[in-house]
């Protein structure tokens, strides 16, 4: 049996979505009763766990669309065993008679009727999820105070060594070699593998002591301060000061989600007024006693 934590990141993230995908539609079954995975006894089946039976087209109700053609056959593989699991799970609750009680009764009643709205919306929305770059940058300038960096940023890249030998060695392998080079060659950090270059940062994202030092460095000017992490080597590439606006090529994606964020509850309220106007609805009002009578104050 293949091994989850094996898989690629990209495949990891397949997975990941259709066994969520499994798990909801396997909530949903229980609630109503009954599994989707009944089929015409000709149809082959791709496990089964006592008289349960899963098929290919199970298989590809639990994938999400976005996904379709797209997994590879271990994907596909650990899918079937999710749904294994899940109902071997489900069949031990069954026995145990948990579906029973009242409580886990309306839980499950809830993550029916919360996954019949999102899927609603999802297909309400689905013919609106493109935004042209002209939207992007009307919002953008029509709200810049909404891209206003609160603190200062920094941009800067690192070579880390822990011991004093080692910070010599790098000493002279940056008299001729290249930066990024040498970070790959000789730091200890994460950023080793990029060069060294941490991308943007703030005060709370680093140790102070680095901060400190990269706050006072000049751009472009390397320093070799020491912190409770070890020797750097630091060079300072670029800084974004408080009060200035972001670049639009930071926040486009940010902005293309708060328009779609705005969309969705636009459509969302004209929905909901078109459903108010063709299904009957009341809210009965009652009485609200003055505080304290219901203590018999």
């Amino acid at each position: 049996m293949g091994s989850y934590s094996d898989c690629d990141p990209e495949l990891r993230t397949i997975i990941t979505r259709a066994d969520h995908a499994a798990r909801a539609l396997i909530s949903a079954a229980l609630a109503f009763g009954f599994l989707a995975c009944e089929k015409e006894p000709e149809v082959a089946s791709l496990a089964t766990v006592g008289e349960r039976r899963l098929t290919q087209d199970d298989v590809d109700l639990m994938v999400p669309v976005q996904m379709m053609g797209k997994l590879s056959p271990q994907a596909r593989r650990r899918i079937v065993e999710a749904w294994v699991e899940d109902e071997l799970l489900v069949k031990e609750a069954r026995r145990l008679k948990i579906h029973e009680d009242p409580e886990v009764g309306a839980r499950i009643a809830g993550a029916v009727r919360d996954l019949l709205v999102a899927e609603l919306l999802e297909r309400h929305f689905v013919d609106d999820s493109e935004v042209s770059e002209e939207a992007i940058q009307l919002y953008y300038s029509a709200q810049p105070e909404d891209f206003t960096r609160e603190e200062l940023e920094i941009r800067a890249r690192h070579i880390l060594v822990t011991k004093r030998s080692e910070r010599r060695t790098v000493l002279r392998t940056l008299k001729t070699g290249l930066f990024d080079v040498v970070a790959r060659e000789s730091s200890i950090d994460a950023s080793a593998d990029v060069g060294g270059d941490l991308g943007y940062f703030t005060r709370r994202m680093v140790d102070p002591a680095f901060w400190t030092a990269c706050e006072a460095a000049k751009l472009g000017r390397r320093i070799t301060p020491r912190t409770p992490l070890g020797y750097h080597f630091i060079e300072v590439l670029d800084r974004h000061e408080a009060g200035s606006v972001k670049d639009l090529s930071e926040v486009r994606g940010e902005i293309r989600q708060r328009i779609l964020t705005e969309r969705r509850q636009a459509k969302r309220l004209e929905l909901l007024v078109d459903l108010r106007s063709r299904i009957p609805w009341d809210i009965v009002e009652q009485d609200t006693p003055p505080v304290g009578e219901e203590n018999g104050l």
